[in-house]
Formats: structure tokens, C-alpha cells, sequence
């Protein structure tokens, strides 16, 4: 048989000549799916690096809101901190809508931070295979007080003292409620925290120096408030700061799968699957 440039089947042995025919050419997946899995695969990337970016920069920008709306009153208002408590400057500010917007986003991505931090330690004792019922609910109840804290914190925003009517009461309510279920957060996430074993021992002591600073500062002022006014701003601003420090504690343990569907309504099947799926230990900070 004469050879020619025809293409031949490689695996026909009598040397027939067979041609590829357009149809079976159109049909070769190697180019297209090569294409498209490096595609999957960019775009995956790229979710992933930017849902690691927002994940990192909430806890920070919820901090820089609380932070910022008592800058806002310092400043405009020209005061000292040692002269003038918070519940003052509010009553005074104008137009007090501005500190409202700061003090409102501040309190809504707080509580977002707090619900991502009750999704992470649940997600760690689920693959360490250490999840206990006592685990979750003391997980619940810490989330659920700095949430409400943070609603506490918007209280005492909105109603000031020298309104008429119930206003001051529900000021008090809401500054009890921000001062008292602040640093019960702060003392179980100590808990909580300890019994995260792939997080250095620096980073434990560091998160465990700002919640009790923030309580010694809350008692000293509640002990003698016209005296240690200063110690009022302290607290407020040592509770923003320790929540925004918990972007240290995502950079270590992202869980940005199960916080994705969580927030999108998927977390009846990321949670089946975390369970049936073998466990994987965290990265450990070094």
C-alpha cells in the first residue's frame, strides 16, 4: 500500500486508509475542556481570593466604624474625654444622623463578624471530631450576647438622656445591656478560644489581655462614673478593637466554604458534607 498524507488509524493493522472525518474533529474535547477546566479553575481562584479579602477586612472595617463614630464625636465636639461622657456628646452632637449611620454600620458588620466567628469555631471541633453539646451552646450564648450588645450599643445611640419620656430608660437599657453582654462575650471567647489548639500561644494571651482590659475599664467607670469618665471611652473602644483583631483568627482559619453557604443558604448541605467528610486539621499559625 502506498503511503500517502491521508491520516490513517493507528490501530488498524492492514494499512486501510481512514480518514478523520470534520464530525470526529468537531468532537475532540481535549482543547475545550482543557480551556474550560483552566477557566474553572481561575475563576475558583479568584472567588476564593476575594472572598478571603472580605472575610479579612469585616472584623477590620466594623472596628474602624466604632472607632470612627467616637473620633466623630471628639472632634466636632471639641471635647476632652475626661470631661464629657458618651452619653453627653451624643445628646449634644448635630446633626446626630452622621454618628448614627457610623454607629449603625459599626453594630451590623459587629454582629456579621460575631456570627462568622460562631461558624468557625463550630466548623473547627467538627473536623477535630470534638463537637459537644456543651461546645455549641456556650458557642450560642457568646454569639447571641455580642449580638445583642451591639443592639444595646444602637440603643443608647438613638434614645438620649435628656429626651422626654421613656428615652433615658432605654438608654440605661441599652448601655447595661452593651457594657454587661460585651464582657460576658469577651470572658467565653477566652473559653472558647483556649480550646483552639492551632492557635499560638501569643495570639491566646493578646486575646485574652483585651477582654479583660475592657472589663477592669467597665468596672472602674461604673464604680465612679462623674471621676473616671475617661474609662467609659476605653471600653467602648477596646470592645471594637477586639473584635476587629479576629481578622488575626480568620487570616489562620478562613472556613470560607462554609461561611459562602452559609450566607447564601446552603448550610444544611455544607454541614452534611463536613460531617461525612474525613477531618482536616487547621493550619497552624507559626
Amino acid at each position: 500500500v502506498e503511503p500517502t498524507h491521508e491520516h490513517y488509524n493507528p490501530i488498524n493493522i492492514m494499512g486501510t486508509k481512514v480518514k478523520k472525518s470534520k464530525s470526529t474533529a468537531r468532537k475532540d474535547p481535549l482543547l475545550p475542556q482543557t480551556r474550560q477546566n483552566v477557566d474553572a479553575t481561575g475563576g475558583s481562584a479568584r472567588c476564593g481570593a476575594c472572598s478571603r479579602f472580605i472575610l479579612l477586612l469585616l472584623p477590620i472595617l466594623g472596628c474602624a466604624c466604632v472607632l470612627g463614630s467616637l473620633y466623630l464625636l471628639i472632634y466636632s465636639l471639641g471635647i476632652q474625654i475626661t470631661d464629657t461622657s458618651i452619653s453627653q456628646c451624643l445628646c449634644d452632637y448635630s446633626p446626630k444622623v452622621e454618628v448614627l449611620v457610623l454607629i449603625f454600620i459599626g453594630a451590623t458588620l459587629m454582629s456579621i463578624v460575631t456570627a462568622m466567628r460562631n461558624i468557625q469555631i463550630n466548623v473547627y471541633h467538627r473536623r477535630q471530631k470534638s463537637e459537644s453539646r456543651t461546645m455549641r451552646f456556650l458557642n450560642l450564648i457568646a454569639a447571641i450576647a455580642n449580638i445583642a450588645a451591639y443592639v444595646g450599643f444602637v440603643l443608647l445611640a438613638l434614645f438620649d438622656i435628656d429626651e422626654p419620656g421613656q428615652a433615658p430608660q432605654i438608654h440605661y437599657i441599652g448601655a447595661y445591656m452593651y457594657f454587661g453582654l460585651s464582657g460576658l462575650y469577651g470572658v467565653l471567647h477566652i473559653f472558647l478560644l483556649c480550646k483552639q489548639t492551632h492557635y499560638p500561644m501569643f495570639v491566646k494571651i493578646l486575646f485574652t489581655l483585651v477582654p479583660l482590659t475592657t472589663i477592669a475599664c467597665t468596672i472602674i467607670y461604673a464604680v465612679k462614673p462623674e471621676e473616671n469618665i475617661a474609662f467609659e471611652w476605653f471600653s467602648v473602644a477596646l470592645a471594637a478593637i477586639y473584635v476587629g483583631l479576629f481578622s488575626i483568627l480568620f487570616l489562620v482559619d478562613s472556613v470560607d466554604d462554609e461561611l459562602r453557604d452559609f450566607f447564601c443558604c446552603r448550610r444544611g448541605n455544607r454541614g452534611r458534607e463536613s460531617r461525612n467528610s474525613p477531618s482536616k486539621k487547621p493550619p497552624r499559625l507559626t
